[in-house]
């Protein structure tokens, strides 16, 4: 391009002289010509190479909107990605969860059947005291109860075991010895009188006095001393109104209850940690 101007303004000078023959003027005519086309040639050369910029700077332009879509894509994607592992996550703990409450069921049911085939067990090894009237054997809130009235264990307002009550509770305590994975608790149960001597000044000494006594001849017929417990619940939790000698009579027991399982319950207690 440089020496096409170069060539194009020697020819112009050399006209300007007004000093050249008419060869010398045909020539230089012919050189601006060629010059011209030359000229012609860059400026469309140089126009093609412009469209062509123009062209590369819209791919350019289309490109990097494109980027930026894909960008915004990629994003797009990682959300819904984080998303979806979020409720993964949650699924999965939503089905361990299930499993575990599944699992406990399982216990449950376990413990429930071999609940129900000691109780058998009871009602089959004591059924002559049962028909004698001596107690009874039921299941109240899942728990195994033996119901001994207090007439068959105790004077009135004694905690001392009679010798009916003795024969009794070596029956008994020849059944629950077979269970020495199992617990029990001795419940004292008085009706609403009160009683007040220098031994017991309530019902709540009476009560747990006479749980005490059939623990220890639990533990001397050879339940183990770490299955037995002894509570005292005086005239709180009675089984009938104590309005009438029968109903009163009703209350005034001695409660043999297996406990439950508690390890199946501890698995559902949150853990504390320190």
């Amino acid at each position: 391009m440089k020496s096409i101007l170069i060539s194009a303004l020697t020819a112009l000078a050399l006209l300007s002289t007004g000093c050249v023959s008419k060869q010398t003027h045909e020539a230089t005519l012919a050189e601006l010509g060629k010059t011209r086309d030359s000229l012609s040639g860059a400026q469309r050369l140089i126009s093609d190479q412009q469209d062509q910029i123009d062209t590369q700077t819209l791919q350019i332009a289309k490109n990097t909107a494109e980027i930026e879509q894909s960008n915004m894509d990629l994003q797009a994607l990682e959300n819904k990605k984080s998303a979806l592992q979020e409720e993964f996550e949650n699924v999965q703990a939503r089905l361990n969860e299930s499993q575990s409450q599944l699992e406990t069921m399982r216990q449950i049911e376990a413990e429930t059947k071999k609940r129900n085939e000691i109780y058998a067990r009871f009602v089959n090894e004591l059924q002559k005291m049962i028909d004698g009237g001596q107690l009874t054997v039921s299941i109240e809130q899942g728990r195994i109860v033996i119901n001994l009235p207090e007439n068959v264990l105790f004077a009135s307002g004694q905690a001392a075991v009679n010798t009916e009550g003795k024969e009794a509770l070596k029956q008994i305590a020849g059944v629950l010895k077979e269970f020495s994975e199992r617990r029990f608790q001795i419940e004292g149960h008085t009706d609403n009188v009160p009683i007040k001597s220098a031994r017991y000044p309530s019902n709540w000494e009476l009560s747990t006095a006479r749980a005490l006594s059939v623990v220890h001849l639990m533990i001397d017929e050879g339940v183990q001393a770490q299955n037995v417990s002894a509570a005292g619940f005086g005239e709180f939790y009675p089984r009938a109104e104590n309005e009438t000698a029968q109903g009163r009579a009703l209350n005034r027991r001695i409660e043999i209850i297996m406990l439950p399982n508690l390890d199946i319950l501890s698995n559902e207690l949150p853990k504390v940690t320190k």
